[in-house]
């Protein structure tokens, strides 16, 4: 009886280890999924910027480094998920060309803070971007789907409120400003305008519209600190902003992932 019982109770186990060994090796993403994955590189890749500036205006803070090393890890994984998506094969070489241009951009970005440094990241940030954009655009014309579309423009406002607050700390730190501060009213009025052909789309349930109407209230106080209406030290301007467009950060990777789960 007990010999018996000692026998169910190791098959269950080793049943219970072979299912984890199963769900470990077989991740099994969406094409919403991958989409919105893909996505959130293009994101990462300004977040990483930010972060990056963050650390030299405010290096005693502790929080740039905090999420430059986070955003990082993500980039890394993330990337690993992308190469394991197997109907993905098809558009492999602009992954593998994000690949090559991740790699010294990551090696930049873990190096020493310094202005000069910050202006290369920038503008490697940009390009690194648009390899990360193409490799989207691609996943969705693979989908098929009209839907493809909304998880690509949510996904790209993500993208859009940290290259909002890269290009305000830029500004802020003396780099480029002439051309940060074309930048940064430029992505303001694209994020604006996008946000509202969201809001639109016919698929949209009660939960994405709540959403979205949340990301707008946001960005209006983002815009107060922009425009100068607040009146902030500088520090306290500075967490005003990237607090502010983490949330917007937030609300649309909510709303990416309620469309991608439409694609479903």
């Amino acid at each position: 009886m007990i010999t018996r019982l000692l026998t169910l109770l190791l098959s269950a186990a080793l049943g219970l280890a072979a299912a984890g060994a199963a769900r470990v090796q077989d991740p099994a993403i969406t094409m919403g999924d991958a989409i919105n994955i893909a996505g959130r590189q293009r994101m990462l890749s300004q977040r990483i910027a930010q972060s990056y500036l963050l650390m030299g205006l405010q290096p005693q803070s502790g929080r740039g480094a905090k999420v430059l090393n986070r955003s990082i890890n993500e980039f890394d994984r993330n990337h690993a998920a992308l190469q394991q998506f197997a109907p993905g094969a098809a558009v492999r070489g602009e992954l593998d060309a994000v690949e090559q241009l991740w790699l010294p951009y990551k090696t930049l970005a873990l190096g020493e803070v310094s202005k000069e440094s910050a202006a290369l990241l920038i503008e490697r940030s940009d390009t690194l971007l648009a390899a990360a954009h193409a490799y989207v655009g691609k996943l969705q014309v693979l989908s098929g789907t009209t839907k493809a579309e909304l998880i690509n423009v949510a996904g790209r406002q993500r993208m859009l409120s940290q290259r909002i607050a890269k290009n305000f700390l830029a500004s802020h730190w003396g780099i480029n400003v002439d051309t940060s501060k074309s930048a940064l009213a430029a992505d303001l009025a694209e994020y604006g305008t996008m946000l509202d052909y969201l809001y639109e789309s016919p698929v949209n349930t009660e939960q994405i519209r709540s959403r979205l109407d949340r990301v707008k209230g946001q960005l209006r106080y983002a815009v107060k600190g922009f425009d100068g209406v607040m009146s902030l030290s500088s520090k306290r301007l500075v967490q005003v902003v990237t607090g502010t467009t983490d949330a917007m950060l937030r609300g649309m990777n909510e709303v990416t992932g309620l469309y991608a789960q439409l694609l479903k």
